[in-house]
């Protein structure tokens, strides 16, 4: 993705640059000029009555309902847009601006927006913000894709890029892009009037963050709720948690655990009840020992801030994935009981990340590995510390030495 890769660095450079960054002195990132008073003729940077800048209007293909589109190729947008299902002539539209038109009143046109998915067969790529667009009350963003430009509205030495409706402070339905991953406070910062929120497909983490600066929804909707890996916002909503709370005090939606509640002892987990586990799902737990047995998917953080000296992962279970075991500072044991091969890390881009256990380093622990199977690809990206013990069968000690840091003994 060549303009891709280019805005991703730019929104990077962004984040670490203080100056004009949007953050102020005390390193908070106030609601560019909500609060601010304006002067009555004097065009806003961002928001209803602001326009194209020459450079948009260079870029300006078409523009439909107040929304400006670029028309291009996915040649163009992808280095390799196969990958994507594309061929590289398909025709591409980039939607980078939105301008508000007026009535002879001065009321706002267009107050209920829906980015299409395509147009005239060509599909929409999401690369606007509709940053401070205070009169906005809906907006569907059907496009499957999203992405930045250089000629996007939003400036990416403003605010962050993924922040589309920062500032929207009337917007009550809000449905984004379908590839959007994740949510966190600065995305929904300021809008104030959230009734209804969709979340898409390819949805991985709200985090627990995600509402504090704006209204709790009344009304989440999921397009898939099994993709989710950490839904810590949702978690929080009054409403929602209540309404999923089984009587043994535990937090289940669509047969994934989202909390485990507050019992002590030892818990066990029945896979063939719940079917996966989602981040930090024992947060709130007192148990010293988790036993999970059958084969739910488990996620990143699934164990995250746990109060557990001992964690028992059933036969069934070959894949641990990256930053599953999060931050602990009680762990003392883990045990995975699987014979198969075991896959270490895997990212929510399938990518190998190894084990990392994030424990202090005046704490020891021991892990004790059953299988005799040995996944090089995984292993090798270890970074666990010499405070780290690893029990393993004899006939992969040798590989697990050479691989990692850990001290390797017989189990």
């Amino acid at each position: 993705m060549k303009k891709i890769l280019l805005g991703m660095f730019l929104a990077a450079a962004a984040i670490f640059v203080a100056a004009g960054s949007g953050f102020d002195s005390t390193g908070n990132k106030p609601i560019s000029g909500l609060d601010a008073p304006k002067v009555q003729a004097e065009e806003e940077p961002h928001g209803p009555t602001s326009t194209l800048s020459p450079l948009q209007k260079e870029m300006l293909s078409l523009k439909q309902d107040g929304l400006c589109y670029y028309k291009t190729t996915a040649g163009d947008e992808w280095i390799h847009p196969e990958k994507y299902g594309f061929e590289a002539t398909d025709t591409i539209y980039e939607l980078f601006a939105f301008e508000q038109e007026f009535d002879a009143n001065g009321n706002p046109k267009y107050t209920d927006i829906v980015v299409p998915r395509e147009i005239d067969g060509g599909t929409v790529i999401d690369c606007n913000s509709f940053y401070n667009h205070y009169e906005i009350k809906s907006l569907r963003v059907k496009a499957a894709y999203s992405s930045w430009r250089v000629y996007s509205t939003q400036s990416y030495e403003e605010d962050y890029v993924e922040s589309r409706v920062l500032g929207c402070t009337n917007l009550e339905y809000y449905e984004m892009a379908e590839d959007t991953v994740y949510l966190d406070k600065w995305q929904l910062e300021g809008c104030n009037s959230l009734k209804t929120i969709v979340i898409p497909k390819g949805m991985k983490k709200i985090f627990a963050n995600t509402f504090s600066r704006c209204k709790k929804p009344e009304k989440v909707i999921f397009k898939k709720f099994s993709n989710l890996e950490i839904i810590g916002g949702v978690k929080k909503i009054p409403w929602w948690r209540k309404q999923h709370t089984k009587k043994n005090g535990m937090v289940i939606y669509k047969n994934c655990l989202i909390d485990a509640g507050k019992r002590e002892g030892t818990l066990t987990i029945h896979g063939n009840k719940i079917k996966k586990i989602m981040g930090n799902a024992f947060a709130n737990s007192k148990a010293e020992t988790i036993k999970v047995t059958g084969a739910p998917k488990l996620c990143m953080w699934t164990f995250d801030d746990c109060n557990a000296k001992k964690i028992i992962l059933g036969k069934k279970i070959n894949v641990i994935p990256y930053q599953c075991f999060g931050g602990n500072d009680n762990l003392k044991e883990v045990h995975i009981l699987s014979k198969g091969k075991i896959i270490w890390g895997v990212d929510l881009y399938g990518n190998y990340q190894g084990l990392d256990m994030y424990t202090p380093k005046s704490q020891n622990l021991d892990i004790y590995i059953h299988s005799d199977k040995f996944h090089t690809g995984s292993v090798k990206k270890w970074g666990c510390g010499k405070n780290v013990t690893v029990h393993v069968p004899k006939k992969v000690m040798a590989k697990y030495r050479k691989y990692t840091k850990c001290k390797v003994v017989a189990l």
